[in-house]
């Protein structure tokens, strides 16, 4: 994903969008999106034109660059970064504290590097902190938090034990660092795996799914709070009382929280009567969020947890504000170390009687198909996937008296 980084079409939609937003207030921002996913491109000033930035264009570009977060971007790295926080009052948005030291040598992990032809290797004790990821995963605005992972992990048990970002986003593998190389057992995978995933054709494209999926696994759970009864009577309305818990070092989902989508998917039917469904998708594949239903009138039991921001004007939500001109923010996000607990209010009518089959779905996907549709960005719709990250199923009895 950092190679990917400069050539995402959602990040270079929302680039021009926001450098055009600026401009007209009056602001330039000039490389502040450009200093995290190309650190060479905003080093060297490449970037002339901010408003109308394409993939056309960054073809054009040297290789350094249009490879985004390349490996010098870290490996030329011997200081841990401070987190980022820009200042919209002060006009002050090229922050990103980069410090390259372009050599023959790279910095890593290894104590004890082999000597090859291509560059020296040194041994740098800050490759496996937390800490050397902050500048670019950590970004507050005028301190108010916009994308604060790093603060979400800060001062947890995942920090006490010793457990990084890269124990989960690099994890480990036996084999060669280098060519001829002795057999190693504590080297790092590169993939790089969260919760984005590239929306175009893109190599490693399948093996990076399938490690956002192997992550996904065991990121969360659901689970019922109140263990339910082996049998309901009917014309009552019975609560379902579910839990849903984050196992990740921080919270669930972390980062650019407000466009993604974490959710529940229920079903609740006997015979051929459903009693509630909730969190499906209508004709566009959206959920029917205060977005798509602002009356929320079709799926007003609906679970989702993330983020929405609200302006002075009490307006919210991705379409009207940004991180820059929010003054609050709901936090629905499931916290680390922690746990929501959720209710569902399924109404049993008199005198229906059978096995009630109740099943829950914990899914997620990076972007709704409104926010692409926003964007211009429809075409891509079909390459979001959802992951399942859990599910839930039991049978009740219903007796009519």
């Amino acid at each position: 994903m950092h190679a990917y980084s400069i050539i995402d079409p959602v990040w270079i939609s929302l680039h021009n969008k926001q450098q055009v937003h600026n401009l007209a207030n009056g602001v330039e921002i000039g490389d502040f999106c450009i200093q995290c996913h190309s650190p060479a491109a905003a080093l060297t000033d490449l970037v002339e034109n901010h408003i109308e930035l394409t993939a056309e264009v960054i073809n054009t570009f040297p290789p350094q660059v249009k490879e985004g977060v390349t490996c010098d971007a870290c490996h030329l790295t011997t200081h841990l970064p401070d987190p980022t926080n820009i200042s919209i009052v002060n006009h002050d948005y090229e922050t990103v504290d980069f410090k390259l030291f372009s050599s023959d040598t790279r910095y890593g992990i290894l104590d004890d590097p082999v000597e090859n032809e291509f560059h020296k290797s040194v041994y740098n004790s800050g490759y496996d902190k937390s800490e050397f990821c902050q500048n670019c995963h950590n970004l507050t605005v005028d301190d108010r938090n916009a994308e604060i992972t790093q603060f979400e992990w800060e001062g947890t048990a995942f920090q006490a034990m010793g457990m990084e970002c890269q124990s989960c986003h690099m994890p480990t593998y036996a084999g060669q660092a280098s060519v001829d190389g002795p057999e190693r057992d504590n080297l790092h995978r590169h993939f790089f795996p969260g919760i984005d995933e590239a929306l175009i054709d893109f190599p490693g494209k399948n093996e990076q799914r399938q490690a956002i999926e192997d992550l996904l696994q065991t990121a969360a759970e659901i689970n019922f709070f109140d263990t339910p009864p082996d049998t309901i009577t009917a014309g009552i309305v019975w609560d379902a009382k579910l839990i849903v818990s984050n196992n990740t070092g921080h919270n669930f989902p972390s980062g650019t929280t407000f466009p993604r989508q974490l959710w529940i998917e229920l079903i609740a039917t006997i015979g051929n009567d459903t009693l509630l469904t909730s969190g499906w998708l209508d004709a566009n594949g959206d959920l029917l969020d205060f977005y798509t239903d602002p009356s929320g009138e079709q799926d007003p039991q609906l679970r989702i947890f993330n983020t929405i921001l609200y302006d002075a004007q009490g307006d919210s939500g991705l379409l009207a504000v940004s991180v820059e001109n929010m003054v609050a923010m709901t936090d629905r996000t499931l916290p680390v170390s922690g746990s929501r607990t959720i209710n569902y209010s399924i109404n049993i009518p008199v005198g229906i009687e059978g096995e009630l089959l109740f099943s829950a779905k914990l899914r997620f996907r990076s972007f709704p198909p409104f926010y692409l549709r926003h964007l211009d960005l429809e075409s891509l719709i079909g390459n979001v996937n959802i992951f399942d990250i859990d599910s839930l199923t039991q049978t009740l009895y219903v007796s009519s008296s």
